[in-house]
């Protein structure tokens, strides 16, 4: 439904309709508009924010934008119009958006906005914009242990236009600190006159606002929880990162994982980065992959003899490649991904080892597979059928073990293991893929 829905705003933006659109951008959702001006050219993404007649919605489609086009729209918005929507966010979202900001424009904004969010605004932007600090809440539902189930049910009522989502009632003592935290359902299921103190969970997991949100995320991932407070040194609460957050920063983290995988560093977004910057951060990670080849030319020019004897083997040479590189990538990206979710396990030698076992139960399989081609091809040739087969065996056995050692490896250093999926991993193993072939031909077929 959503998708037809965004169809339909892009259309009548197009067709330049304007009834026809703002009756179905009262009807839309903003995460639905932001999408759909994605694909519009400016004129008519203006057309279509400036058809949004709720406030609230225009603001909420503005903390949706990604950054190329909201850099375009607040660049063409009236600046009251601007500050007026900004106000209308929340903590946490205003200060998203603000930080995403030219530079100067950034500046304007935040001598205009109100002085409390000035204040709490500047707070959250000066954590890192990837920290749990730069992405929390900083208004939560707190009172002190002293008082009872009918004093928080209470504060409630009276504080609810104030707090953005209520998921928790985080509990503190007389200095502050955070001692305990109590879910809603506690709080109606207890008598009135139940002590907080009493009803409170004191195991309470917490982060501290430099936690990278990557982590912040595979906590709440694992132990479900809706937010997660964080604290300063003292355990003073200074804000949550509430579960809209996590799931943008799991869909973040995912894209930026992706790229990495590919070899690319840039910004997703077109509009952000310029062909030369794009050209330049690519070229880095392409190098690797011409320096790999050059290595590989050379490595199998020292292997000409071999192939002046036995021509038949330079066909074999991209099944070897591929072959080869495809075991070694799925390997790397199921390392990446158990060291993303938190469940790796084993430690790096028992991580590869279990992928040398998967790959060598593959390199049996491919082994029979290919060598007994070779062997109804070249009958005349059967040591031709086992070099081959013991060949891409070995190859498939220690790609696979490579490809989960290289990210194991990395996450042990502190390096992003994404990083291993790209042109490391697929390079490393196209060369130990022409060493093995080659070394393995040379030996059973005599050629040495």
């Amino acid at each position: 439904m959503s998708d037809a829905r965004t169809d339909v705003i892009r259309r009548l933006a197009r067709k330049g309709a304007a009834p026809a659109l703002r009756r179905a951008l009262s009807k839309s959702r903003a995460v639905d508009i932001a999408a759909a001006m994605g694909h519009l050219v400016l004129a008519e993404k203006k057309a279509v924010f400036g058809a949004v007649e709720a406030d609230d919605v225009a603001s909420e489609v503005l903390v949706r934008l990604e950054e190329g086009d909201l850099h375009l729209l607040a660049a063409s918005l009236p600046f009251e119009r601007l500050v007026a929507l900004l106000d209308q966010m929340d903590y946490d979202d205003e200060a998203d958006v603000i930080g995403r900001l030219p530079e100067e424009l950034r500046a304007r904004v935040l001598t205009a906005i109100q002085p409390r969010d000035k204040s709490v605004v500047e707070e959250i932007l000066a954590w890192p914009e990837d920290s749990a600090g730069g992405i929390m809440q900083p208004l939560a539902f707190r009172l002190n242990e002293t008082l009872t189930c009918r004093d928080a049910i209470a504060a409630l009522h009276e504080r609810h236009d104030e707090l953005e989502t209520v998921y928790y009632l985080y509990v503190e003592n007389d200095d502050q600190q955070l001692v305990g935290v109590a879910s809603l359902r506690a709080l109606l299921t207890h008598a009135p006159s139940t002590r907080l103190r009493d009803i409170m969970i004191t195991d309470i997991l917490t982060v501290g606002p430099l936690t990278d949100q990557e982590e912040v995320a595979r906590l709440s991932s694992r132990y479900d929880l809706l937010a997660v407070p964080v604290v300063d040194e003292n355990r003073t609460l200074l804000g949550i990162v509430t579960v809209d957050d996590v799931v943008d920063v799991i869909k973040e983290e995912a894209a930026e994982d992706m790229m990495l995988m590919a070899g690319v560093k840039e910004d997703p977004d077109p509009a952000a980065t310029s062909i030369v910057q794009a050209a330049r951060q690519r070229f880095t990670w392409l190098l690797v992959t011409l320096f790999g080849g050059i290595g590989m030319a050379e490595v199998i020019g020292f292997f000409e003899t071999a192939l002046e004897k036995q021509a038949v083997l330079a066909g074999f040479i991209p099944v070897m490649l591929g072959t080869g590189g495809n075991v070694g990538i799925q390997a790397a990206t199921v390392a990446v991904r158990n060291i993303a979710l938190g469940t790796a396990s084993g430690g790096i030698l028992g991580a590869v080892f279990r992928e040398a076992r998967v790959g060598l139960l593959l390199g049996i399989a491919f082994a029979v597979s290919l060598g007994g081609y070779v062997l109804l091809r070249w009958m005349e040739q059967p040591r031709l059928g086992l070099a081959i087969a013991a060949s891409i065996g070995a190859t498939v056995t220690c790609a696979a073990a490579l490809g989960s050692l290289v990210p194991s490896t990395l996450h042990r250093l502190g390096v992003d293991p994404a990083i291993a999926t790209g042109p490391f991993v697929t390079t490393g193993i196209d060369m130990l893929a022409i060493v093995i072939y080659f070394s393995t031909a040379m030996l059973v077929l005599g050629l040495a």
